[in-house]
This record gives C-alpha cells, sequence and structure tokens, in this order.
C-alpha cells in the first residue's frame, strides 16, 4: 500500500489538518479546504472511490459537500463509498442546507454515491481491501471510529481522534503501520493523546512504526526536539510505502 500523509495539523495548526490518501482513491478523512488542497497537490478528485470518516467533527469531514459537488460538475458518475459514523447524512444534509440551499437532493440524484453508516466494529470488504472500523475515545462524541485496512498481507491503522484507550493499543498491536493521534505536547487528555502517550506505545512496541499526526504546532516542535527511533513525523504529503 502507499499512503500519503495529505495532512498532519491540529485544527489550529499551520498545516493541513490530518487526512490520508491510499493508493491514490482512498480518503481517510474530509477536513475542511482538502479537496483544494489536493488539487493543489495535483491530485484526481474524481479518482477518489472511498472515503472513510472516523467521527463528525468539522476539520474530519466538512469537505466532503465539495467533493460531491466536485462530483455533480464534473458529470461524474463512477461510484464513491463513504464508510461513515452513524447520524453522517443527517448532518450532510445540514451542511448542505446552510452552504447549498436545495442542492443536496440534486446532486444526490446526479452522482453514484453510497453511504455505509455505523456505530460499533465491523469489518467491510471492497474489492482488494479488508476495512475493519475500531470504537475510539474521543471525549464525548460517540461512534468515533479508527481504522485498520488490510491490502493482501499489509497493514495500516489509523486512530482518529481519541485518547489512549485499549483500542488505540489493539489498533497498534494489529497494524505494521498506525498513524495515530498526537494533539498535545506533553500528556493527553481525555479526547486526544499527547506526546508522552506516543512515546509509551512506541516504547512498549518497539518493531512497530508509528506515524504522528493531528499535531499542534508546539507539540510537532517537541517531537522533532525529542526524536524516537520508531516515530515519524509527516512531512506535507509524505509517501509512506507499507
Amino acid at each position: 500500500m502507499k499512503i500519503n500523509i495529505i495532512g498532519s495539523g491540529s485544527i489550529g495548526s499551520g498545516v493541513m489538518s490530518a487526512s490520508y490518501l491510499i493508493d491514490d482513491h482512498i480518503l481517510v478523512d474530509v477536513p475542511n479546504g482538502v479537496i483544494k488542497y489536493l488539487k493543489h497537490l495535483n491530485y484526481d478528485i474524481l479518482h477518489i472511490d472511498t472515503i472513510l470518516i472516523t467521527h463528525l467533527h468539522g476539520d474530519h469531514f466538512f469537505d466532503l459537500p465539495f467533493l460531491m459537488l466536485g462530483k455533480y460538475f464534473n458529470k461524474d458518475k463512477t461510484s464513491i463509498k463513504v464508510i461513515c459514523p452513524y447520524g453522517t447524512i443527517k448532518k450532510l444534509k445540514l451542511l448542505f442546507r446552510i452552504g447549498f440551499p436545495y442542492d443536496f437532493r440534486k446532486v444526490m440524484n446526479s452522482i453514484n454515491i453510497e453511504f455505509i453508516e455505523y456505530k460499533g466494529r465491523s469489518n467491510i470488504r471492497l474489492g482488494e481491501y479488508l476495512i475493519e472500523t475500531r470504537n475510539v475515545k474521543h471525549g464525548k462524541i460517540k461512534p468515533a471510529f479508527g481504522y485498520i485496512v488490510h491490502k493482501v498481507n499489509k497493514k495500516v491503522g489509523f486512530s482518529g481522534d481519541s485518547m489512549h484507550c485499549p483500542a488505540k493499543d489493539k489498533i497498534v498491536e494489529d497494524s505494521d503501520v498506525s498513524i495515530l493521534d498526537m494533539s498535545l505536547k506533553a500528556e493527553g487528555n481525555h479526547s486526544h493523546m499527547g506526546y508522552l502517550d506516543i512515546k509509551d506505545i512506541c516504547n512498549k512496541y518497539k518493531d512497530k512504526t508509528i506515524i504522528a499526526t493531528h499535531m499542534h504546532n508546539s507539540t510537532r516542535q517537541v517531537a522533532i526536539d525529542n526524536p524516537i527511533e520508531n516515530l515519524i513525523i509527516p512531512k506535507e504529503n509524505q509517501e509512506i510505502i507499507v
């Protein structure tokens, strides 16, 4: 698998919010501004056929209408599946009502899009990929998902936003490479992990590769100044081959 780290920033950082592209056609999270940013990086957004949404905060799904409108304006009928938390369609309708009144039904009737909403753990087979949803703990937001994406004999884990919980350790155990929330520069809280949580995970799983994401600017600097052997602090659009 090829993973491009499209964004690894938190909502207030100076880089694109957390988002990842798998093999140029599976997009994990659709944060505000990411569709234009993908175009800036010369990706063809019409090639995206699968979207995984970790949870329903704006910096993880607010650009979904813009992806849908892109397919609508280009009269693109290729199918796209959205694997997402329960309640996504309801909130998506509200986004359209606020930003593009009267367009939701028109767009939905003109493109080939399927929403697969879940509340809990599940396995979804999509062609050569197996996608596992894992429930993680992100404050009061429920459901909040992590994902493990399987292709042949390789597995990549995505924590989404989450505190340090047993599901996070299990994602790391079950994956070759894990992309984990490292929002805070010291200890984590009830919603996010921090540098010290990631340090503990890296020490516990020394044979695993960890990639930090969802970082505040200060957190990124702490991690750069205090490197951990099996921790990657990604650059813009960094490519990882698994």
